[in-house]
């Protein structure tokens, strides 16, 4: 791990925030740092919340600020100044317990969404709004990734003072947040390249390289004018990332620009004319079975789909099935690459995938329970799906009508009568 100087002192800030104002006897703990991240602040001069004394809690006082369990009872019982303890949590013992019941604790997320805000202001004060802005939507990006790539609080906070200390484009950290490095222009649109870096992922590295040799993987991109260089050095890279986790595997990408995309660019799909989304209701108006939806608890609600909270042991899943027509009709396989996303009626990602054109006369795409994994049982979310041409600004985005996402039983429906009303 990179330990810089933001790291510390924004940190610092943010336990200043959230504990407020030090008073003597006072003695507050986190527990939610890994153990690299709590040695690291403990020698770090530039972590000084103000009027607080901070502590590393281990099972030996042999290093720089550092002390037992037993003092840190010590410490609390003596109503010393007010004091911080950074509890390591693989070394400071039963001991703590004392601590645990009668003192306060930072939890991870008032620590991590104070620490974040402070971050990405950090990066508009060090660089500019605009690669904040780029930082921010990327963190969203890969938080959106189906949930099958889910970031830590820690790593969102890490990957934004990583792009602050160094003070260059956001686009060259990706790697830390499981997307792909971006040599960003400064002229291309910011959602087509975190598109692009996502689409990298997932076919060289992700679900659609599944079962793919690495050749196939490659050639599945579509990438133009690569070099041999370029090919021989990618093909090295998959193979040793065959092996390692992904977000390892990624960091070596760091120093191999000339891997990153931007610079290995995809072609262009200038030969779709139009796409068109089917309907999920038929001439009726009712909703169409294949669609995996149902309808409304009242003819004017939206449609639903509905996840059954245990279909993983029942067997009982959903599928939510998107149709769309591409222009012209005879379009060849693999010519083009769509993305499909649900998206919230605040448009942000809860689940996307891409899908190569089949040529078929309808292109498809579904989704499942465990695409909307990262739900809880008692969401209720109202979402369209929106189909989109990667690659083809030119090409309109296509979107359905808005739906409801929630957990249980279909709503019972009262049936009406075959009288006309009068």
């Amino acid at each position: 791990m990179e330990w810089t100087e933001p790291h510390g002192r924004l940190l610092g800030l943010a336990f200043e925030r959230i504990l407020g104002r030090a008073e003597a006897g006072t003695v507050a703990f986190v527990r939610c740092l890994t153990p690299d991240v709590v040695t690291h602040l403990a020698g770090d001069d530039s972590f000084a919340p103000e009027g607080w004394q901070v502590f590393r809690v281990a099972d030996t006082d042999d290093a720089k600020q550092t002390i037992t369990a037993d003092g840190a009872v010590e410490r609390r019982e003596t109503k010393r100044k007010a004091t911080l303890l950074l509890v390591d949590t693989g070394r400071a013992g039963a001991g703590m317990d004392g601590i645990y019941s009668a003192s306060r604790e930072v939890d991870e997320a008032s620590l991590f969404t104070e620490a974040r805000r402070l971050a990405a202001a950090e990066v508009t004060r060090r660089l500019s709004g605009k690669d904040r802005g780029y930082a921010e939507r990327a963190i969203r990006k890969a938080e959106g990734l189906g949930g099958r790539y889910s970031i830590s609080p820690w790593t969102a906070f890490d990957f934004l003072c990583r792009v602050a200390a160094h003070e260059q484009h956001p686009g060259g950290f990706l790697h830390l947040l499981g997307l792909w490095p971006v040599d960003a222009s400064g002229e291309a649109d910011v959602a087509e390249e975190l598109d692009t870096s996502g689409r990298f992922v997932n076919h060289l590295l992700g679900a659609a390289a599944s079962g793919l040799t690495i050749p196939a993987r490659i050639e599945s991109l579509r990438l133009a004018e690569m070099t041999e260089e370029q090919r021989r050095d990618l093909e090295r890279f998959l193979h040793s990332a065959e092996t390692r986790p992904l977000l390892d595997a990624l960091e070596a990408l760091a120093d191999k620009r000339h891997l990153w995309a931007g610079v290995l660019r995809v072609e262009n799909a200038r030969d779709i004319q139009s796409i068109e989304i089917v309907p999920w209701r038929n001439r009726n108006g009712k909703v169409a079975k294949w669609s995996g939806l149902v309808e409304g608890a009242a003819d004017t609600d939206p449609p639903m789909f509905i996840l059954k909270p245990d279909a993983a042991s029942s067997g009982d899943y959903s599928n939510l099935e998107i149709k769309w027509k591409a222009r012209p009709a005879n379009l060849e396989k693999h010519a083009v690459e769509y993305r499909v996303a649900i998206v919230t009626d605040m448009d942000e990602d809860i689940v996307a995938r891409e899908v190569g054109h089949s040529a078929r006369r309808e292109e498809k795409c579904r989704f499942s329970n465990d695409d909307f994994s990262m739900l809880n049982e008692d969401s209720l979310v109202s979402a369209k799906a929106v189909v989109s041409v990667i690659g083809n600004d030119s090409i309109d985005q296509q979107e359905s009508e808005e739906f409801i996402v929630r957990f249980g039983d279909p709503p019972e429906k009262t049936a009406g009568g075959v009288g006309k009303k009068v």
